[in-house]
This record gives structure tokens, C-alpha cells and sequence, in this order.
């Protein structure tokens, strides 16, 4: 065995790797460690590739300010549904400016619209060029995994996950940069992160430790974890060789660890996720649903018959319940949550009857006036049910100090685009604009809607600060990339 370190894991067969508890071995007794009744803090940046309005109307943005009790819209209401619009605030008016080769604005867009939005509202960056929908910044995920992620930082800093499964239309593939939420700067070079979209896969990551490399891979880790052949025995031979240098005190916490980690194996499969008090562990998810296939541009027929589905909700289901284990465990402190891609061409006929993707919603594929804007208000609905469930969750969870998780989590979604001018058309009232976006805020970790759940109209104010603002709350810099500065009103 190699030289043990504080960081030092058992792996055995398979891959599978088993972390250990701290040791005398790895160093002396360190002062100052972090009191184990306080609770830690955590974060979560979601996103969903929709805009919120269309042909100057919104169906989703609160007509009143102030708060949210009682003045939730057809496309918030999840938030009432799921009883947490008293800690959920709503900022509004925002705007991401815009340009053209050499002068897109610092924290601006190029002014073609799809894909262009998510890297200035998630990194606080510029767009490269014209063309260049990558991300060019590290975004807040990563950035507040370094204030955040405490003994998590060396397992799982940043959970990336994603609901959506494939792009759906062309070739059908990942979708590029367009399936990507999430970077970091590794060795002084900016990293794309994908997202694990496989919900058995991150499952099996959870709880093993595991992540496959290859779909063949994973296929084997699958019949692994099926045959239920207990961890510990498959790293039972590292643990007897490192058992053989420890002292008599470091040998009875190893037994005491492995003990705990058999009868948390043993209690995998009968203990469900509930709203219960204490930190529980989900059942296995099964094999992932079945890729949907690629559906051509207005095939209604292809969407009515279920294409571009590969049971999205079921997916967005089990990444919520896995955030939600991951945070209540503290597994991880800080997540990304992709519901969908931008320019999203996921089917919403399986959801709600509309026989169109996400993103022609707002086209008037299923007919204009109030019939459109419902349904682009529902489109929106669907990401925030799923995001409203996961609060409910953390909310319905007890922490080590008392409190619920949900006060120690600071949580915020955000959407592709919101609606008004379009320069790329030179059109006013479009959904191809990144005018009058929003950004739905939960939790109150850091004192963020410590007076309570609200609609803050925020004029013309770059996206990327409510995520500065959530970030210095939380103990980070408020500062993302070019975009700097807070929102009044969101914290206190």
C-alpha cells in the first residue's frame, strides 16, 4: 500500500473505493476543527433553456413587488404548491447587454441569442466572439466549492447533474456546449465540467464512490451493484494491511468504521427518502429510461407520439432526491442542476399536452394570445416544480443544530432568456432577448430572504449579481468573472 494520507481511500475491486476515517496515523490532533453541531452551508445553481415571456407578455414575473404570499403566477405557483414561497424570492428586470465582434460589453453577449446567454448569467464573462457559445469563466459552483466544500473538497466539491438526456435534435448527441452549466480553473486552465445525466450512474457514484469511465463500464458497475456484493469486502484486503501499522486505538475506529459502513449497505435497499428527520438513503433508481429519439423541427406528430422524451421527469425526479441526500448527508455542499438545455428541444407533450419542445413554446406552436403565454408559463412551471420539490425537501430535513437544512442552503435558478428587444431581428417583445430576465432565489443560508420570501424588481441589473450577492453571502467574493456588486433587498 501506498503512503496513507488524510485523503488515503481503500479501493477495491470493481473501483470501488471506501474513504477512511480520520486516524491518528495521518496527523496529530489538529486545533480549531469545525464544531459538529454547526450546521455547513450549501449552494445550488440551477438552470432551464426557456425564456419566461413572449410578445410582451408574462405569464410568469408578479405584477406587485413585495411579497411573494398570495401573488405567485401561473409559472411559480410549484412554489405554493410545495409551501416554500416565504423563503423563496423572485428578482426581475434584468438585463444581459449585448454586442458585436470587438464590442460585446464586459459580462455581454454576442448578439446572436441562443446558447450566448448562459456564459455571461453563469461566469460573469463576456462571450469569445460572435460564435462562441463556450463558457469562458469559471462559474459560481466551483468558485464557492473553495469557501464551502470543508472535508467534501477531496470527494465531491461540485455535484453536477443534469436532467435532460439528450439534445434531440441533428444527431442526437450530448448537444455540445449547449448541455454545459458548470467550469473551473484546473492548473491555471479553464475546464468545462459535463454533467452526469445517468441517474444510476450518479447514484452509484453517491453511494460507491464510483464514477464508470465508459458506458461499458458502467454496464459492468451496474451488475456489480445488482449482485449487492457488500464494499467492505471488496477492499478487504487493504483494510488488513493497513490494520497490521495502526496503534490499538486507530485499529477500533477502523472496526468502527467499516461496521457503520456495513450497516448503512445493509439498510441501502429498506430505507426509503422521505421527508423524515434524519439523513436517509434512496432506493436504487433502476435502469435509466430509454433515449428518446430525434424529432425534426415542427413534427407535431413526432412530439405527439412521445419523441424528444427520454422520461425527463423521472430523471429531474431522482437528481433532486440525490441533491437532496448529497446535502442532508453532507456528501456534497455544493451542486449545478441542468433541467434542460439551452435552445431546449425537449418534448412537453408527456408533461403538460403540448405537442411542440420547450423552446417552440414560445413560438406560438400551440397557438397565440393567452394560449401561447400559458404555455410558455408552464413550460417555465416545469423547472420550477422540481426545483420547488427539492426546497421542500431540504426544508422537511432536519439539521445537526435543529434547524432545517433549508435554512443553511442558498439555492437559485435561472433561465435562458426572458423577453423584449431582439437585436439579432430588431424586434421588440420577443422571447430571443435578454431583457426582463429573472432568477427565483430559495433558502436562507447567509441571511439571503432572512425577511422573507419577496419580488424584487431589479432594473437592467446584469443576472450574474444575484449570484454575486448569493456568493458573498455565503462567505465568497461578490464578484463572478467581469460582473460585480449585489441586489438590494435579497439578503436581510
Amino acid at each position: 500500500m501506498k503512503k496513507t494520507t488524510r485523503r488515503a481511500v481503500l479501493r477495491g475491486l470493481g473501483g470501488f473505493c471506501v474513504a477512511l476515517p480520520f486516524l491518528e496515523l495521518f496527523s496529530a490532533k489538529r486545533a480549531g476543527a469545525a464544531d459538529p453541531t454547526t450546521p455547513p452551508l450549501r449552494y445550488l445553481i440551477a438552470f432551464g433553456g426557456t425564456s419566461i415571456g413572449m410578445e410582451s407578455r408574462d405569464f410568469v414575473v408578479p405584477t406587485a413587488t413585495g411579497s411573494l404570499v398570495g401573488n405567485l403566477t401561473r409559472g411559480l405557483q410549484p412554489l405554493g404548491d410545495a409551501g416554500v414561497e416565504d423563503v423563496t424570492s423572485i428578482v426581475s428586470g434584468m438585463k444581459i447587454p449585448w454586442g458585436s465582434g470587438s464590442n460585446i460589453p464586459a459580462g455581454g453577449r454576442a448578439v446572436r441569442f441562443h446558447s450566448m446567454t448562459p456564459n455571461p448569467m453563469l461566469s460573469g464573462m463576456r462571450s469569445g466572439s460572435d460564435d462562441d457559445e463556450t463558457l469562458q469563466g469559471a462559474t459560481s459552483d466551483w468558485i464557492l466549492s473553495e469557501t464551502l466544500a470543508g472535508p467534501t473538497a477531496s470527494t465531491r466539491p461540485v455535484m453536477s447533474l443534469r436532467a435532460q438526456a439528450a439534445y434531440y435534435r441533428g444527431s442526437n448527441g450530448t448537444g455540445g456546449n449547449r448541455g454545459l452549466m458548470s467550469a473551473r480553473m484546473n492548473g491555471g486552465k479553464l475546464e468545462k465540467i459535463t454533467p452526469q445525466f445517468s441517474p444510476q450512474v450518479a447514484y452509484q457514484d453517491l453511494f460507491t464512490g464510483f464514477v464508470p469511465p465508459d458506458p461499458a463500464e458502467a454496464e459492468k458497475a451496474k451488475r456489480l451493484l445488482n449482485r449487492r456484493k457488500s464494499v467492505i469486502d471488496l477492499v478487504s484486503g487493504d483494510a488488513e494491511r493497513l490494520a497490521k501499522r495502526l496503534g490499538a486505538a486507530d485499529r477500533i475506529r477502523l472496526e468502527q468504521h467499516f461496521d457503520e459502513l456495513r450497516g448503512l449497505e445493509n439498510r441501502l435497499e429498506a430505507i426509503p427518502l422521505s421527508n423524515g428527520t434524519t439523513c436517509k438513503i434512496i432506493t436504487d433508481p433502476g435502469n435509466d429510461p430509454a433515449i428518446g429519439g430525434a424529432v425534426d423541427n415542427g413534427d407535431t406528430g413526432g412530439y405527439a407520439s412521445n419523441g424528444a422524451w427520454s422520461d425527463e421527469e423521472k430523471r429531474a425526479q431522482v437528481m433532486v432526491d440525490l441533491l437532496h441526500m448529497a446535502f442532508a448527508c453532507d456528501l456534497s455542499r455544493v451542486g449545478s442542476l441542468m433541467f434542460t438545455f439551452s435552445q431546449c428541444f425537449l418534448n412537453m407533450n408527456p408533461v403538460y399536452g403540448y405537442p411542440s419542445d420547450l423552446h417552440e413554446l414560445g413560438h406560438y406552436s400551440v397557438g397565440g394570445g393567452d394560449k401561447g403565454a400559458n404555455a410558455v408559463a408552464d413550460g417555465v412551471a416545469w423547472h420550477v416544480k422540481h426545483f420547488a420539490n427539492l426546497a421542500k425537501k431540504l426544508r422537511d430535513t432536519q439539521d445537526v443544530d435543529g434547524t432545517n437544512v433549508l435554512d443553511n442552503t442558498a439555492m437559485v435558478l435561472t433561465f435562458e432568456g426572458g423577453w423584449g428587444y431582439d437585436p439579432e431581428q430588431d424586434k421588440q417583445g420577443t422571447t430571443h432577448s435578454s431583457e426582463n430576465m429573472i432568477a427565483v432565489v430559495c433558502g436562507k443560508a447567509g441571511g439571503v430572504n432572512a425577511s422573507g420570501g419577496k419580488h424584487i424588481v431589479a432594473k437592467d441589473t446584469h443576472p450574474a449579481k444575484v449570484l454575486t450577492t448569493v456568493m458573498q453571502a455565503l462567505g465568497g467574493p461578490n464578484t463572478l468573472g467581469e460582473v460585480s456588486g449585489t441586489v438590494p433587498g435579497l439578503v436581510g
